[in-house]
This record gives structure tokens, sequence and C-alpha cells, in this order.
């Protein structure tokens, strides 16, 4: 969505506020706790995934949990000392999230981990996650059912654990609804991993974990969570996955890149990283303008690879027609691919408008790395890879592809702490925070630079989002009518969404409608042909004297359904004509009183095959290849019995 000015945004932020806050009004109106529950989850999900300002709500936060305290659980088993359940709604491939979980249970060697998913299966557990986990020797669950059902299990598998982490989606409702259970005592720490997106779950955290000071201040300021309650903890690792060291060279890495990615030897590389909406163009801010003003700019020749950004976008097509290929798009790659490249670089550029991760990995691999400071997030003043502007990003951008790159190698802001440290505070926060309340918070409205921001980037990927979120969701009709007339009032894009879906429901409609269409043909014909050997019956007509009249003394029958089995009994003790088989397409799956083969067995010779399907003759001859046989259709048999005098 375009915006022509900043009050355009502001009006945009205010929109999504009164919308969703519109609809919270329905929620009174649900019937049962689970439609109230579902509803909550989705006015969490559209807080989370719209910018308005709202980052918690303590009084959406009471419905969930006067929702919990009606689920029944009364604990049987004390937990287990040393051992710690993790809370995940699901676990990405990539993305830092899940290298933050990675690499906490293998920094913390002196608990044993455990996770519990609430929205997802063990088909799509990373392999990384599950060899953390089992060299810990922890287990896995997985959560089903609807979200009370979900969290009823979740209390039962939680008691016999000492403590609790949530590293959730933000709209996740199934931790707050368990453990804010008047029967519930063990500690819940949150972890805090995405400062820009609205929480459900801070009633129920004994403590809420911040990666960073300004994430921070704003669980503090605008969260509303308690000061004591707070605190900073930072990315154990930096966001590089804890297990994986580079054995290559670098030589050998740039040359591995340089065939993949048709980069030169002698060619300066830039790399990139973070998912597709994190560098969309907003006001002020445009990542494809800055990439081929700089390689405009350069005297060096130099190619700039994008990970992660969307190939197929017409934004980024026409950058790499605009740098004559020297700039690509790779779309979304596997980790493992992706560090290879980084580390392969002559310049790592933080992506922009929104910081993504891919920082650590280039500081780890000793490559330079540069930033725009927008928000202040993740940024000290004094350091010299930070670019306060676009021109000034490119100035230093050039420096490093001069050959001064050794001045903007640097330690992240994040590893404030060494490994040693970092475990030891761990242990402090564990004693500190070691039983559990449910809690009040008092969150405040915040629009200020980083909301303008994120609205522009993330405003059309919630439509989408909100849109895929709805049709897996059991709402009532009464909700999915308001929210699409709210996302007709207030142009949320929802309704933008759903036409490509639409387009491929009609066309489901239209093939469903043609396969029942068929299906009504295909038994009025067999109807028509059970009256016609009803007529044959009276005229005390037998079809096995027809078919000896006609020289055929040996029978097969095509279709073995009702129809074919039907005639199967009337051939069956025939004295005239010998009934050999049936064939039919589900042959292994029919028992009869005669052989029943496939068309593609090999078929012993018969004088005549009676179809008793409407398939036409031409198909099952098709179908049965090179055989030599004559088939004759059940319905003219009749229609010719009935016909002779």
């Amino acid at each position: 969505m375009d915006y022509c000015s900043l009050n355009d945004v502001k009006r945009r932020i205010d929109q999504n506020y009164e919308c969703i806050r519109l609809l919270e009004k329905l929620i009174p109106l649900q019937k049962t706790d689970e439609e109230k529950a579902e509803l909550l989850a989705v006015i969490g999900k559209m807080y989370a995934e719209y910018v308005t300002g709202q980052y918690a709500s303590n009084k959406l936060e009471q419905e969930i949990i006067e929702i919990g305290k009606k689920i029944s659980f009364q604990p049987f088993c004390e937990p287990e000392r040393g051992n710690i359940l993790i809370v995940m709604s699901e676990a990405g491939a990539t993305g830092g999230h899940t290298v933050l979980v990675h690499n906490w249970i293998k920094w913390d060697e002196e608990n044993t981990y455990s996770i519990v998913f609430s929205n997802m299966d063990k088909t799509s557990v990373p392999d990384f996650i599950e060899e953390a986990v089992t060299e810990s020797g922890g287990n896995f669950f997985y959560l089903t059912g609807n979200a009370i059902v979900k969290a009823q299990t979740l209390l039962e598998i939680s008691q016999k654990f000492e403590r609790i982490l949530l590293f959730t989606h933000m709209d996740d409702i199934v931790p707050a609804l368990a453990y804010s259970n008047r029967n519930w005592s063990i500690p819940v720490y949150l972890y805090n991993h995405a400062d820009f997106r609205f929480y459900y779950g801070l009633s129920i955290a004994d403590v809420v974990l911040n990666l960073c000071e300004f994430d921070l201040e704003k669980s503090i300021r605008y969260r509303g969570v308690c000061q004591e309650h707070s605190v900073y903890f930072p990315f154990p690792g930096k966001g590089i996955l804890e297990r994986r060291e580079r054995q290559i060279e670098k030589s050998k890495l740039r040359k591995i890149v340089e065939e993949k990615y048709n980069v030169k030897e002698d060619e300066k590389l830039i790399v990139s990283m973070g998912s597709d909406f994190k560098y969309e163009s907003i006001i002020g801010y445009e990542f494809d303008v800055y990439v081929s003003d700089l390689l405009a700019q350069s005297r060096v020749e130099c190619s700039f690879l994008i990970i992660g950004a969307d190939k197929e976008k017409e934004k980024w097509i026409r950058l790499e027609e605009r740098t004559e290929g020297k700039a690509k798009a790779l779309g979304i790659l596997p980790r493992e691919e992706a560090e290879l490249i980084i580390a392969a670089a002559d310049l790592y550029v933080v992506a922009f408008p929104m910081w993504a991760s891919g920082l650590g990995d280039a500081e780890q691999a000793g490559v330079p790395s540069l930033c725009l400071n927008i928000i202040g997030r993740y940024v000290e003043k004094e350091q010299i890879g930070l670019a306060n502007s676009i021109p000034e990003l490119i100035e230093k951008s050039l420096d490093v592809l001069y050959g001064n790159g050794n001045k903007y190698l640097r330690a992240a802001v994040t590893e404030k702490m060494s490994r040693q440290e970092w475990v030891s505070r761990l242990r402090e926060i564990y004693n500190q925070f070691n039983y559990h309340t449910v809690h009040a918070f008092y969150p405040t409205r915040l629009i200020e630079k980083q909301e303008y921001i994120n609205c522009q980037l993330m405003q059309k990927e919630a439509g989408h989002v909100l849109y895929h979120y709805l049709k897996s969701c059991s709402i009532n009709e009464v909700v999915l009518k308001e929210i699409d007339r709210l996302d007709r009032v207030y142009n949320m894009g929802i309704v933008y969404a759903q036409a490509e879906y639409l387009k491929l429901v009609c066309r489901s409609l239209e093939t469903l409608a043609d396969n029942r269409l068929r299906l009504s043909q295909k038994h009025l014909e067999l109807y028509k042909i059970s009256l016609k050997w009803l007529a044959a019956k009276r005229k005390g007509k037998k079809i096995d004297q027809y078919l000896y009249s006609l020289g055929f003394h040996t029978v097969a029958i095509y279709g073995m359904g009702y129809m074919g089995r039907s005639l199967m009994e009337e051939l069956y003790d025939s004295l005239i004509v010998e009934l050999r088989y049936g064939i039919d397409r589900n042959a292994s799956q029919i028992s009869a009183e005669i052989p029943v083969y496939s068309l593609s067995d090999r078929l012993e010779r018969v004088d005549v095959v009676l179809n008793t399907t409407v398939i036409g003759q031409d198909d099952i001859l098709y179908a049965m290849g090179d055989k030599e046989v004559n088939v004759m259709q059940f319905s003219e048999v009749l229609d010719n019995i009935i016909e002779k005098d």
C-alpha cells in the first residue's frame, strides 16, 4: 500500500486500531468459551500483524484468564528438578527465533530441556532443534484440538517440569489459558523476541526477558510490565547456530558462491539477508534504490546478493535489470547455504527499513558489516559501522569496497555477555523468579518512528496473513460477517487477498459441480438399465439364451458394482454359457464368487465381455491395451432382448 505522507500512515495506524477495537465488542456475545477463545485468538492475531500502537491488553488477557480458570486441573505429580519445558507455537527452519531456542538449550548444559509445540506436528521440526533437545535428554510434545483442549493438555504435560519458558508466537492464547489456572504454581518465563508486535501472555509471565535494552524499555513503558518483572537478557550466541563452525577456507567458500551465483573472481561481493517485507520501500527508505546507487557509484566491480527477498517480485526483477544482473534477490535459502554466502562476502549490509538476522554470521566469519540506524534499536552511537542516513551508508559501503573493511569489523552489541556470564545470569534469573502468580499490567498506546516504519512495511502482508489464518479457523458466521464488514469499512486488505482465493474456490466449485453432474448422469443411466432389465424379465427373456443365440459361450463381466454383481448372479448357474471372471479397476478390493481381475492383468480369452458400467467401450478397449476382445454394452444387450420377438 502506498502512502503520500506520514499523515497517511498515522491515519492508517488509527484505522487499524479502531477496526480491531470494534471487533472486541463481539467478545461478550459469544455463546461458548470455545467461541470466545477462538475470537480472542483472532483479535490477538490482528493486533500482532497490523500496526496499531497497541502492544498488549490487560482487558483481553482477563477474558482469557476467566476461561482458563474453568479448566479442570489438579496436579498429580511433583516437578522434576532440572527439567525445563519450552513452549513454542512453531519452530521455523529460518529466522532468529528458532536459533534463540536452539542456542539457549546448547548453552545451558546444567538442565534438561523439552519442547511442547502448540501449533506444529513432529514432521516439521527443524533438524537442529531436534538435535539440541535430544542431546539435552529432553522430549517433544505436540498439542492438538481447540485452544481450551490444548491448554488442558499443556497443564498435564507441564506439571512434571521445574520451570516453563515461553517462546511462543504473540497471538498464541494457549499458554495464557493454561497457566492462569488457579492450581498452577510453577514459574513461567516469557522471552520477548519481537518488540514490534502485540503480545499475549504478560499476565502469566513471572518475568519478561528482553533481547536488548530497547525492548526492555518498551516492555516497561508501553506494555505496562512491572519494572521488577522485566529484565534485559541477551540472545545467546548472537543469532548464530551454536553447533555450526566454519570449516571451509574463505577462498573455497568464495569459489562455491562464484560458481553457483555467477559472481566473478575479482568482484567484490556484498550480501544482505532478511524476510522480504523487511525490505519493503517506505517514505524515505528504499533498499533497492540504495543498492542500485551503490553499484552505480562504485569504482570497483561488485555483485549484491539479497537473501530472503522474493525473487519473483517485480521490485527485485527490475533491480536486477537496472543493475545488469549485478544485484539479485535469491529468495529464501536453507540456513547453511545462507551462512555460506554471508561468510564469502566482502561486506554485509543489515536489512532496512527493518533489521533482520544475519549480522552475527557476518561477525563470526570476519566480514565487515554496516547498518542503517532508523529507530535506535541494537545501536550504540560510537559504532563506526553505524550510518544515520542512506548517503552515509553508501559512503561507508564504498570505503569497505575500496579496501578499508578492517575498521568495520565489530563485535555484536547483543553479545554483551560471554557464554559463562550468560549462564551465570540465567541461574540468577531462575533463582530470583521461582514461584508463579498472575499479574496485572497497564499498557499504553505508542505511535513513534518505529510504528510509522512498520505500518508501511507490514500492512499489505498483514491482510494476506489474516486471510489465510481465518481460513483455518472455526470462527462462527456472525464473527466472520463482522470481520468482512469491518475489512471493507476500514480497508484492512483481507478482501484483496480473498480475490485470488475466490477464483480458486470458484474453480473448485465448478469442478465439484461437474463431478456431481457426472455422478447423477451415471446413476440415471444405471436406473434406465434396471428398468430395461425388469422389462426383459416381464417378457420372460433370458440373457444367457440371447448370448448363446449369438454364438457366445464364454463370458466376462466388466464392472463389479451393483449391476455387475446382479448380472453375475443371473449367469452364474447358466448351463449354456460359462461366466469365467469379472473385471474391475478396484479388483484387489472385491470379493466375489468368480475371479475378479484388473484391466492390466493377463486375461483369459472369452467370447464376449459385458460392460455393466456407463463407461464407453472404446475407453475399456484402450485401457485393456492390445488385448483382442469383443465388448458389448449391457444396456444394448437388454435393448436387443426386449425388441426381439
